[in-house]
């Protein structure tokens, strides 16, 4: 059971199930008025990639097209909010600052990306850093971290447990194709500074987020700072 304060990242591909969403939304407000409390933090999804492809066929710079993705999470953020808005804070925070001020008001704090270079990962580690927040649960289009891409690899091993440092020497060493979407090299360098835990979980089963929250029992994997 996770009773104290944790941060909940959403991945942007929770955003184009219009049968999986309603039902995050339900889950969310049952566990934040059951006294769970938690920040969360959105990804861009389908919605940000369109606009990226789009924008560089235009030749728009990277910097301007993360902008474009930032932007994308920013509005998963405002329907998440929207749909929420009995228990969560608006306007979306857009900022470390920010998101301060609506903490301190006891709401549900929900954002998206902050600014270029960063990916929503990397938010939600800063957003627990900032608020002294130690577990994070990475609700990801995956199940869990593997040895290599299963999608592509049949032979690929799940990681029940695995330490940032091992994860990291894994990620230097190029042989878990397709990490980066779940947590690039900067955020877990916040984590492993402020001992931030770190539970990924596959965000296509809700089952696996409410038993960790309310059990604490994670069918994804662990990585401990």
């Amino acid at each position: 059971m996770i009773r104290e304060s944790f941060t909940l990242k959403l991945s942007g591909h929770l955003f184009d199930s219009e049968d999986l969403l309603p039902k995050y939304v339900d889950l969310i407000r049952e566990l934040w008025k059951n006294g769970y409390r938690m920040a969360i933090v959105t990804g861009g999804g389908s919605l940000a990639r369109r606009y990226i492809e789009l924008g560089r066929k235009i030749n728009i710079n990277e910097s301007l097209l993360d902008m474009l993705g930032i932007s994308a999470s920013r509005l998963n953020a405002q329907l998440l909010a929207a749909a929420l808005s009995d228990i969560a804070y608006l306007p979306i925070p857009t900022n470390l600052d920010e998101v301060f001020r609506a903490w301190s008001t006891g709401r549900l704090v929900i954002t998206g990306g902050f600014q270029p270079g960063q990916s929503t990962a990397t938010v939600a580690l800063l957003i627990s850093e900032f608020l002294g927040i130690k577990r994070l649960i990475d609700c990801a289009n995956i199940d869990a971290v593997y040895t290599n891409d299963p999608r592509v690899d049949s032979n690929a091993r799940k990681l029940d447990k695995v330490s940032i440092s091992e994860l990291m020497a894994i990620l230097r060493s190029r042989t878990v194709a397709g990490t980066y979407d779940l947590l690039d090299p900067w955020a877990l360098s916040i984590a492993q500074r402020s001992g931030i835990t770190i539970y990924v979980i596959g965000c296509g089963k809700l089952s696996s987020l409410r038993r960790l929250i309310t059990e604490g029992t994670s069918d994804g994997t662990v990585i401990t700072p």
